[in-house]
């Protein structure tokens, strides 16, 4: 069978990201990207090796678009400005783009190289922020694991709208990174 006229790999990978923003990671399936292209399911495989492949394609996407929105905002800060700004671009990465957001969470083992690399340069844009604060390299890793969890804890949360106190929400992120990094300077 040929390639459906105007359909590409860009194109599915587009309608994925879609399906995904729309009704989350779990919705993206080969009879849902075929609805909405308007294709038989079999027709994708002109264009995509199999859903794991694609779903590793969206990792990829996700993961270095977020390393990129995070490395432009710490450009020029230092210690804790640098961590309440990363932090708010990841909040704001996971409102705007949640299907992609989600697909950060997707493991890429060693399969996909482009995500293990940015999700390495990720913790390394960390390290450098953190090296002010003279931890050793295992407190860092600690650091940074719970700074993850904070930051995906408070995504998840707004997203399935767990916060109803009428109290700012970017006030309450700035208060919670805040005293987190302040717990360094405890020890």
């Amino acid at each position: 069978m040929s390639p459906r006229p105007g359909l590409n790999q860009q194109k599915v990978v587009d309608a994925a990201i879609e399906i995904a923003s729309h009704s989350g990671m779990e919705s993206v399936t080969m009879h849902a990207l075929a609805k909405k292209l308007e294709v038989r399911p079999p027709s994708l495989y002109n264009h995509i090796k199999s859903l794991e492949d694609l779903r590793q394609q969206l990792a990829r996407i996700a993961i270095i678009d977020l390393y990129n929105k995070m490395e432009e905002v710490a450009k020029g800060k230092v210690a804790v400005e640098a961590l309440t700004a990363i932090s708010k671009a990841y909040i704001e990465y996971a409102q705007k783009q949640p299907g992609l957001y989600e697909a950060t969470l997707i493991k890429s083992g060693n399969r996909n190289l482009d995500v293990k690399d940015t999700g390495d340069k990720i913790v390394h844009l960390l390290k450098g922020i953190l090296a002010d604060y003279h931890l050793n390299e295992k407190d860092t890793i600690h650091f940074i694991r719970g700074f993850r969890s904070i930051l995906h804890g408070f995504a998840t949360l707004e997203q399935k709208s767990g916060f109803g106190i009428p109290i700012s929400i970017d006030e309450s992120l700035d208060y919670v990174i805040q005293t987190y990094v302040n717990g360094i300077n405890q020890d």
